[in-house]
């Protein structure tokens, strides 16, 4: 996930701008990093290959990959794009899945300033990025000018869908509540922009928009189940610090997390593509 640096302001978090960033919060450096990312792919794999396919990909495209994290859907792209060229970027390409080969090619870079010419890509896919960029309006925006004409920007980010399984008596419901206004509150994400990014895309040029929505069994076992249980366990400390939780309701969502008996939908996908104009 490609995410924005620090900044120095210490104020709220406001439009370009952030206490902290994505990477300070949720760390390449963090030991079971691996593991969270991995659980987010065996997740959510399926439906992004599912919809890329949906694009109609050929083996000549030029695709770019923002916020490859551990590089399975750039691994999948090289595989299927294997006459083009697929670019993987990141903050920190460290945990991006061994080997990489040729038509791939793994970039360190910064989505929030970093750019690349006009035209370069038939495809541009970002998954779980936009959502924790404050700059998320002016870089879809930018993107556009990125995509040869007639490309297809595909962004799929998470949405706080917590009404369904999950009372408002659920410790479960009560961790996700605070995760999801702890990262708000530190660097700015956004857990509406998965409903938003069609207006955005249509008011930044892009043509075609279309929205589509996944809702995310939530079993104990599950991989969206395993992927919550290792971010909860990641900003734990952060989530008790900032005073939003005590240990003991931490350890209560977890072991909810854990009852064979449960049964929820509390994170929703929607994805939506976007295309530049032909001519």
């Amino acid at each position: 996930m490609t995410t924005h640096r620090r900044t120095s302001d210490p104020g709220a978090v406001g439009p370009g701008e952030a206490r902290e960033g994505y990477a300070d919060v949720l760390t390449h450096r963090h030991p079971e990093e691996r593991a969270r990312l991995d659980a987010l792919s065996r997740a959510f794999d399926p439906q992004t290959r599912r919809r890329l396919e949906a694009a109609a990909i050929a083996p000549d495209w030029s695709c770019l990959e923002i916020g490859a994290g551990a590089g399975t859907i750039a691994h999948w792209l090289a595989a299927r794009c294997h006459r083009g060229r697929v670019t993987a970027t990141d903050l920190d390409v460290t945990l991006i899945h061994e080997p990489v080969s040729a038509p791939l090619t793994v970039r360190v870079h910064d989505v929030t300033k970093d750019t690349f010419p006009e035209g370069s890509f038939e495809l541009i896919h970002a998954r779980a990025v936009l959502m924790h960029l404050p700059q998320r309006e002016r870089i879809t925006k930018r993107m556009l000018s990125w995509l040869a004409p007639g490309g297809v920007l595909l962004v799929e980010d998470l949405v706080h869908f917590p009404r369904h399984g999950l009372p408002a008596s659920s410790p479960l419901r009560r961790v996700i509540d605070a995760w999801w206004t702890f990262l708000a509150a530190s660097f700015g994400m956004d857990d509406t922009w998965g409903v938003r990014a069609a207006a955005v895309m249509r008011d930044a040029g892009y043509e075609n928009v279309r929205s589509e929505a996944d809702l995310p069994v939530f079993h104990a076992g599950s991989p969206i189940a395993e992927f919550s249980r290792l971010t909860i366990q990641a900003i734990a400390p952060r989530l008790v610090g900032a005073g939003l939780l005590g240990e003991a309701d931490v350890r209560a969502g977890l072991e909810e997390i854990d009852d064979p008996g449960h049964l929820s939908f509390p994170i929703a996908v929607v994805a939506t593509f976007g295309h530049r104009p032909a001519s």
